[in-house]
C-alpha cells in the first residue's frame, strides 16, 4: 500500500515568522502534534513538533519568539507513491510527504498505527471467511479439486476419497502430467482447462473403475493470468442407479395405467341406445386390427372419443396416442409439425431439429381429426407416409421406418369434396378402409335422460354442488333437435347448474344456430303440489337405480335406508328385477 492511502492531505502548516503562542494554539485547538513550517511557495523550510514547544518553555524562551528559531531544519520526508513498509523503521513520530518540491501532506505514526489496526482486523476476516470456505468445500457433495497454472493439485476434499476411491494425500503435491502417466486418469480436466484456458466438461474414468462427470473451470488473476483451475466432479453410477428407478416407476406407472384402462371399458361415456350399442360392438371388434378407420358424423357426437376407445381397445394401447387438428394449424406450419424438420432447414429452425407427430406417434395411433381441412397441397405428401410408412424431416435426407395406425375425422362429405376435385380420391381410399359413423343425438333420442344425468352429475362434482333438473323439462330436452350434439347438451346443462339459483333447475335456456335464443324449457304446472312431488320423487329413484344399478347403493346416494327406496320403487312402480348384484 502506498503513503497516499493513509497520510493526511492538505495538513495543518506553518510560516517561520508565526511565533511560539501562535504554533501552541494552533495544536491546542486542531488537536494536532506538530506541524511542518513551509514559505510562501509552500516549500519545506523544517517541522515543529510539541517537543519543540516544551523545549523551549523550559528555556524560557518568550512566547513571541519565532518558530524559526526552534523548528527543526533536518526532517525526513517522504513521497506519495512511497511503499508504507518503507517508513516502519524511521524513528520519527511524523513525516511530511513531498511531491514537486511542495508539501502535499503529512503521515504519522498514528495513521501507520490505524493502517496496521485495519490490516489486522481484514485478516481476521479473510481468516474467518476462509473458514467459511473452507467448510463449504468440504460440505459440497460433489468432488473439489485444485490444482495451480502448473497443474500441481493443491486441494482435494474428502468427497473426492469417496467419489474416486483415490486418497488425496496420493494426488496432492503431484502435477496432473504426472497423475496421467502413472494412469490415475483417462484425461484431465485440469490439463485441458490450462491449455485451452476455457470451462471443460466431459466424463472422466478414474483408475479405480468409477466413472465421473467432471467440470473444469479456470481462475485468472486481476491481470487475466491463469492461477489456477478448480475441477468439481459427480459419480454417474449414481445417477445411472437414479434413471433405473425412474424407469422402474416408468415401468410400473404403465402397469397400472393397462390396469386401469381395463377396468375402465366404456364407463367414461354414456352409451344407451340400440344404435349405439351396436356401434361399440363394432369398435370393440375393429380395435383389434390396424386397419385405417376413418370416422365420420355430424361436429359435437363424440368421433374423437371413438377414436380414444379403437386405441384403448387395441394393442397399441401402451403405446403413444396422438391428436392433431388439421384445421387448427396454419397451412405453412402443418408439414414441419406433421413430418418435423432437420437443423437448419429454415429459418428459426430449433437447434438440433424436431421431432414430427409421426415419428411421435410411432408404434402407437395418430388421429387426424377433421382430415378434410387438410390441405390438398398437403394430400399427397400424406399419402406417400401412409403408403411407404416412412417419413423424411424437412431439410434432411435420412428415412425414418414409422409403425402408426392412422385414424381420421370429420364432419364433411369427402365424397363431395372429391367431386368438388378438394381431396384427393386415392387419399380417401387409403384412409377410408373401414368407414364408421357416429350417430347424431337426434337419432338417439333414448339417450338424452342418461347423458342428463351423467352431466349433472359430473357439473355437480365439479363445483361441489347439488342440484336437480326438475322431471319435466326431459320431454322437452329429448324432443329438442340439438344440432350441437353432446356437446351442445353439455354446455346446455352446465350453464343450467352454474346460473339456477335453486335446488331444482325448473329452466333451461337451449342454444340455436350458435346463438342464444329465447327457446326456453320452463317448468309447467301439472297438477296439484302432491303430484309434482311425487313426479319429481320417481324420476330421481328411477334414476338413482339406473346409475348406481342396486338398491342398496341408490338408497345410500339419497340418503335413505335401503327398505325407503325398494317400498317407495313399488309405490311408483319403478321396475327393480333387472338389478345386479349388491
Amino acid at each position: 500500500m502506498k503513503i497516499s492511502a493513509i497520510m493526511t492531505s492538505k495538513p495543518y502548516v506553518l510560516s517561520p515568522e508565526q511565533t511560539i503562542a501562535e504554533a501552541a494554539r494552533l495544536f491546542l485547538h486542531q488537536q494536532i502534534d506538530g506541524a511542518a513550517v513551509v514559505n510562501t511557495q509552500n516549500e519545506l523550510l523544517g517541522l515543529v513538533g510539541k517537543t519543540q514547544l516544551y523545549e523551549a518553555l523550559a528555556a524560557d524562551t518568550a512566547l513571541k519568539c519565532p518558530i524559526s528559531k526552534i523548528m527543526i531544519t533536518d526532517v525526513i520526508t517522504c513521497r506519495p507513491d512511497d511503499d508504507i513498509d518503507t517508513i516502519i523503521d524511521k524513528d520519527v513520530s511524523r513525516l511530511p510527504v513531498i511531491e514537486g518540491g511542495k508539501v502535499v501532506g503529512i503521515v504519522t505514526f498514528s495513521d501507520l498505527i490505524r493502517h496496521y489496526h485495519m490490516e489486522i482486523k481484514d485478516l481476521k476476516n479473510i481468516k474467518s471467511m476462509k473458514e467459511q470456505l473452507d467448510a463449504v468445500f468440504e460440505a459440497s457433495f460433489d468432488y473439489l479439486f485444485v490444482t495451480d497454472a502448473e497443474g500441481r493439485v493443491t486441494k482435494a476434499n474428502q468427497a473426492y476419497y469417496r467419489i474416486t476411491g483415490i486418497k488425496p494425500e496420493e494426488v496432492i503435491g503431484k502435477t496432473m502430467y504426472e497423475l496421467l502417466a502413472q494412469g490415475f486418469y483417462d484425461r484431465s480436466c485440469s490439463v485441458e482447462v490450462i491449455e485451452t484456458l476455457k470451462p471443460v466438461t466431459f466424463v472422466q474414468k478414474i483408475k479405480t473403475g468409477r466413472t465421473v462427470l467432471v467440470t473444469g473451470n479456470p481462475v485468472f488473476d486481476e491481470n487475466g493470468k491463469l492461477v489456477s483451475v478448480i475441477t468439481n466432479g459427480r459419480d454417474i453410477t449414481e445417477l445411472n442407479e437414479l434413471k433405473q428407478e425412474v424407469e422402474h416407476v416408468e415401468s410400473l406407472s404403465a402397469h397400472y395405467k393397462n390396469e386401469l384402462t381395463r377396468i375402465k371399458g366404456w364407463s367414461d361415456f354414456v352409451v344407451a341406445a340400440p344404435v349405439m350399442v351396436e356401434l361399440m360392438d363394432k369398435v370393440s371388434h375393429l380395435a383389434q386390427f390396424d386397419s385405417a378407420v376413418l370416422i365420420t358424423g355430424e361436429s359435437g357426437v363424440g368421433k374423437e372419443i371413438i377414436a380414444h376407445q379403437i386405441h384403448l381397445h387395441s394393442n397399441r394401447c401402451d403405446k403413444p396416442y396422438i391428436r392433431i387438428n388439421c384445421a387448427a394449424i396454419p397451412e405453412n406450419l402443418l408439414e414441419s409439425e406433421l413430418f418435423g424438420y432437420a437443423e437448419g432447414a429454415f429459418t428459426g429452425a430449433k437447434k438440433g431439429g424436431k421431432i414430427g407427430i409421426f415419428e411421435l406417434a410411432n408404434g402407437g395411433t395418430l388421429l387426424l381429426d377433421e382430415i378434410a381441412e387438410l390441405p390438398f397441397s398437403m394430400q399427397a405428401k400424406l399419402l406417400r407416409v401412409i403408403q411407404e410408412n416412412e417419413v423424411t424431416r424437412i431439410g434432411s435426407t435420412k428415412i425414418t421406418r414409422i409403425d402408426v395406425r392412422i385414424i381420421t375425422s370429420t364432419n364433411r362429405d369427402i365424397n363431395e369434396m372429391i367431386k368438388n376435385n378438394q381431396f384427393r380420391k386415392d387419399l380417401f381410399y387409403r384412409l377410408n378402409v373401414v368407414p364408421v359413423r357416429v350417430p347424431s343425438l337426434r337419432e338417439r333420442r333414448e339417450e338424452i335422460p342418461d347423458l342428463v344425468s351423467h352431466f349433472l352429475n359430473k357439473f355437480n362434482h365439479q363445483y361441489k354442488l347439488n342440484k336437480y333438473i326438475d322431471p319435466g323439462l326431459i320431454k322437452k330436452l329429448i324432443s329438442y333437435e340439438w344440432p350441437g350434439n353432446i356437446r351442445e347438451l353439455s354446455n346446455v346443462i352446465e350453464r343450467a347448474v352454474v346460473t339456477s339459483a335453486d335446488d331444482i333447475i325448473k329452466e333451461i335456456i337451449l342454444e340455436s344456430n350458435d346463438c342464444i335464443n329465447d327457446n326456453i324449457l320452463k317448468l309447467e304446472n301439472h297438477g296439484s303440489l302432491r303430484d309434482i312431488t311425487q313426479g319429481i320423487e320417481k324420476h330421481y329413484l328411477k334414476a338413482a337405480f339406473d346409475q348406481h344399478g342396486s338398491t342398496r347403493k341408490a338408497a345410500a346416494s339419497l340418503g335413505i335406508s335401503q327398505s325407503t327406496f325398494c317400498r317407495k320403487a313399488a309405490q311408483y312402480d319403478i321396475k327393480l328385477s333387472d338389478e345386479g348384484p349388491h
